[in-house]
């Protein structure tokens, strides 16, 4: 797993269970499930051959199932709880119960595949059924989480591929396709195996009833994740949240363990600084961290602020993020020298400039002037800060307005 980045970034980053269990648990489910069916179906030929289903019903045929297939469930679940386990002792990182559903659904499938398998081994000899069934549930479940042309079959194969963010959760909405496909299947496979205490023409016709239903829920797990993208759907911002004062009120994941008195002070005197040099900065009602949205949609309203709080490793960053947010410019598209002069005078005033041309080096690399946009800025934003304050707010309105003008053509400086 350290080969993979993703759970690298989730061992460096806020801890956050959830994420741990499904990271670990992405690289496993195919083989469990193929051990799970393969095991099964073994069993199955093992009870066919000692002919123990011919002996004195003194148990039940579900008794006897249940004891011979226990092993080799318990076996398939150590190939989910062994990964589980080690990375959340890796990261230091108690489980919690919003954790546990995609482990659980992991662990239900096992025994269903289980199942499965073993119906199969009682017709088909276990050294054919053995190998094939396993072959086959490594191909589907793996083809599932690979083809990007079709996505739905990811959905109900038992591969939770997508991995979570931090502050992320798997609703139940997106979990019982996957039980209820392989669950019915399952529960069929044991129906059709089970002493009925009826006539052979009721055993047929309750088995028929059974195979319909069966078809019917899987018909019904596919039509309802038919439309869903590579992602199904989630619940974001779940993360405890530690929040601190009024107007704004800055809240950040416990889990991140910042100053939020200090992230704060950053957001607030950086808008003060903004009016003061007469910017018109809206104060917001409320300033959330980024972090906790994990990949649901984070655009900012003008009394609700989503920045990235947590991920500023300096209180100059924190200002700059601010600053982006309080530039408002009078239109859409906008020149490449004067929006950027009005945003560096911004954070200029804030004491977020050289954050800003810092990242404006990156951001202009793409560009073949980069070094010409790089001197005109500096040089418009220096000869403005000689003027007087009022003089420095009239210039800056004068920016926004010319970036939307100049929009789209070559600004001299």
């Amino acid at each position: 797993m350290h080969e993979d980045p993703g759970y690298t970034d989730l061992l460096d980053g806020p801890a956050w269970a959830p994420s741990l269990v499904a990271q670990a648990l992405d690289a496993y489910y195919w083989f469990a499930y193929a051990m799970a069916v393969a095991l099964g179906a073994w069993e199955a030929g093992r009870l066919k051959k000692d002919q123990v289903w011919l002996l004195a019903p003194s148990r039940s045929r579900y008794r006897v199932t249940a004891e011979t297939l226990l092993p080799g469930v318990l076996v398939s679940w150590m190939v989910l709880l062994l990964p589980v386990a080690m990375a959340l002792v890796e990261a230091g990182v108690w489980p919690t119960l919003s954790a546990l559903p995609l482990l659980g659904m992991g662990l239900f499938l096992v025994c269903a595949h289980t199942v499965i398998g073993f119906t199969v081994g009682l017709r088909v000899h276990r050294a054919i059924s053995a190998p094939l069934l396993a072959a086959a549930v490594l191909y589907l479940v793996g083809w599932s989480a690979s083809d990007s042309k079709r996505m739905w079959p990811r959905h109900i194969s038992g591969q939770y591929t997508e991995g979570l963010l931090f502050g992320e959760l798997v609703p139940f909405a997106s979990l019982w396709p996957h039980l209820l496909f392989a669950g019915s299947l399952a529960a069929f496979c044991a129906l059709s195996w089970a002493s009925l205490a009826t006539c052979r023409s009721t055993r047929i016709a309750l088995r028929g009833v059974a195979c319909g239903l069966t078809l019917a829920v899987m018909a019904a797990c596919v039509a309802h994740v038919h439309s869903w993208g590579a992602v199904s759907p989630l619940s974001a911002n779940n993360a405890p949240l530690d929040c601190t004062g009024s107007q704004p009120k800055v809240c950040v994941p416990e889990a991140a363990d910042a100053d939020v008195a200090g992230l704060r002070q950053d957001v607030k005197s950086t808008i003060d600084a903004l009016r003061k040099a007469g910017v018109e900065a809206r104060m917001p009602d409320t300033v959330n961290d980024t972090l906790a949205a994990g990949r649901a949609n984070t655009r900012s309203t003008r009394q609700e602020w989503w920045l990235p709080l947590s991920k500023s490793a300096r209180s100059e960053t924190v200002r700059l993020s601010v600053v982006l947010k309080s530039v408002r410019f009078p239109c859409v598209r906008t020149d490449q020298v004067n929006s950027r002069s009005a945003v560096l005078w911004a954070a200029t005033v804030a004491g977020a400039g050289q954050r800003y041309l810092a990242w404006q080096r990156q951001e202009l690399q793409q560009f073949q002037n980069a070094d010409e946009v790089m001197a005109v800025m500096k040089h418009r934003v220096s000869k403005a800060r000689t003027l007087t304050a009022a003089g420095q707010t009239a210039w800056y309105q004068q920016e926004l307005v010319k970036a939307c003008k100049n929009a789209g053509e070559d600004t001299q400086p």
